[in-house]
This record gives structure tokens, sequence and C-alpha cells, in this order.
């Protein structure tokens, strides 16, 4: 069995790398090509839209919330699915460009010339205008189609479905776009990315109960995290399958203590406080990049505080409201 797999699937990377010249299919060389340096700069901000910190905040914040917002708030079960769908995608995609391993269009890590940008943002600039490492399938197509796409089920209501979907299909659209105006990928990347994200997310959503039992999701990361180890122990995958862990052995440990709603605003002040701090402690980590097993309890550690912060927050009010 293993080499009937192991037949297909070299089969079908040579297939990939074949057409590794022509994925652009004309188009993306014409879009790119045909961009001025204000549109440059317009889509380098747009494409944040499906960047792993901006996902990230999407589910956190609405996973600390709860259903605080008015009229797009979530009960935290399903905020957790949201989150759980963000470590899904960056656990998945390592594995899906560690095995198909085809190259990003060239001069995808050369920032475009924009003279007319203060030289203290150039660096900022050039960081969310490039792209490095392997380019089939777009991560950000990818993760866009998974969180956005997510977060469309979790929050929408009988009578604005549509509205939610239509949205979540705008931001996928113009976050894969803009990785095709910006030259950073083929329009065959964001293709192929959207609709694997379109397939992950359906089946997640399913075995999930529509989003209300996110540990099944949190599950399903850790064991793509676990195989991606497979295809190297790097600190990338370390700190997938590290992140992954932690969030599933926290909620393990306090879901059925966390309540789906918060008490007060005071309860989810208290808990955005937790969720900066360990926000704040990975964002360290991916910045000093310590050695692997620092990486992995250190991931474990604050993504666990991440899923932990609700139940920080209400037992926080309880107990001074207790006094």
């Amino acid at each position: 069995m293993n080499s009937i797999v192991d037949f297909w699937m070299s089969r079908l990377i040579s297939h990939i790398e074949m057409l590794s010249d022509d994925r652009g299919i004309g188009i993306s060389e014409a879009l790119h090509g045909l961009a001025q340096d204000p549109v440059l700069v317009f889509f380098a901000l747009l494409t944040q839209l499906g960047d792993v910190w901006f996902l990230f905040l999407l589910g956190g914040v609405h996973y600390v919330a709860g259903d605080r917002f008015p009229k797009w708030g979530i009960d935290r079960r399903r905020g957790l699915f949201v989150l759980g769908l963000l470590l899904t995608y960056v656990a998945l995609v390592g594995v899906l460009k560690q095995s198909f391993m085809v190259p990003r269009p060239p001069g995808a890590e050369t920032p475009p010339d924009v003279q007319w940008i203060p030289s203290a943002l150039q660096g900022v600039f050039a960081s969310i205008s490039t792209g490095t490492g392997y380019g089939f399938p777009s991560g950000h197509a990818l993760g866009s189609t998974l969180v956005w796409g997510g977060f469309a089920l979790a929050v929408r209501k009988d009578k604005r479905s549509h509205v939610w979907l239509a949205l979540a299909g705008v931001v996928i659209l113009i976050v894969s776009l803009s990785r095709v105006v910006l030259g950073v990928h083929y329009l065959v990347d964001v293709v192929v990315g959207t609709v694997i994200g379109i397939v992950v997310l359906g089946g997640l959503y399913t075995i999930s109960d529509h989003g209300t039992t996110p540990g099944r999701v949190l599950v399903f990361a850790a064991g793509i995290g676990v195989l991606g180890l497979i295809h190297g122990v790097t600190f990338d995958s370390v700190a997938a399958v590290g992140s992954a862990v932690g969030a599933w052995l926290t909620w393990r440990a306090v879901g059925d203590l966390t309540p789906a709603h918060p008490l007060n605003r005071r309860e989810v002040v208290v808990g955005f406080a937790v969720f900066g701090l360990a926000g704040g402690f990975f964002a360290l980590l991916n910045s000093l990049k310590p050695s692997l097993p620092i990486t992995f309890f250190g991931a474990t550690i604050a993504v666990g505080g991440v899923v932990g912060a609700p139940l920080i927050g209400n037992r926080f009010v309880e107990q001074s409201e207790g006094r």
C-alpha cells in the first residue's frame, strides 16, 4: 500500500514540477507586470488579511470575547473552532509545501522598488510584499479560505448566512489576487490553495458538529503537525505541532470549565490581557528561534495560554466580585 501511495505521489509531484514554469498561464505575469507602485503597496496591505498574525487575531479575539460583539459575536466553542482552523492551516501548509517543493515565481524574494516609502518603513514593506520558501500551494489562499470561511460559518445567522459567506468569499478573492499581483505566487498556486482550503474546511466543519466541538479540530491539527515532523524537524514544524498540542491539552483540561459566554466586560478585558501576553510570548519565540525543545514547550505554553485566557478572566472576575 505504501509503495502505491509513494508511486502516485511521485507522479503527481513530477507533473507539478513539469508545469512549474507555466503555472501562471500568462495571467500572473501580466498582472504583476502591469501593477504600478501604488497598486503594489495597496495589495501588500490587503494581503495581510490572509497573513498568520491577522488570522490569529480574528480567531483569538472572537474566542476570548465570545458573544460580546453585538452582531458578529459567537460562543467561545465556535471561536475556538476558528482558532483551531488557523492551527490546522499552519501545520498543513508546511506539509504540503515540503511535499511538492515547487519554487515561487522569479523575483518573489525581491521587494518592489518604491522610492516614496519612508526609509523607516522600507523593511516592513519588504516583509509584507515578498515571499520566501516554496510556492505551491499558496499558504495565504489556503489559510484565508480555512479561517475566513470558518469564521463565516461560525458567525452566520439564519437570515444573514449569505452575507457572511459572501464577505468571506470577497476576502479570499482579494487575498488570492494580492499574491498574484505582488508576484509571489502563480495563479495555479492560489487556485489550488483555495480548493484545498474548501475541502478541509468542509471536512472539519462536519466532524466538529458545525464548529461546536472544537477539540476534534485541535486533534486534527496536532496530527498534521506530527506528520510535518516527518518532512523535517525545523523551527516551523516543531512550533506548529507544539502549538496544536498545547491548544488540545489545555482545552481537554479547561473546556468543560470555560463558560461559552462571558459574564461581563471585565472578564473579556482580563482575558484579552492574558491573550496578549501569550501572543507576545509566541512572537518572542518566533523572533529568537531558540533550540527545538524550547520551541516546542514554548509554543505549547503560549498557545495553551491563549486557550486558557477566557477561564482565567472568568475566575478573576468571580474572585474579585466575591470579596
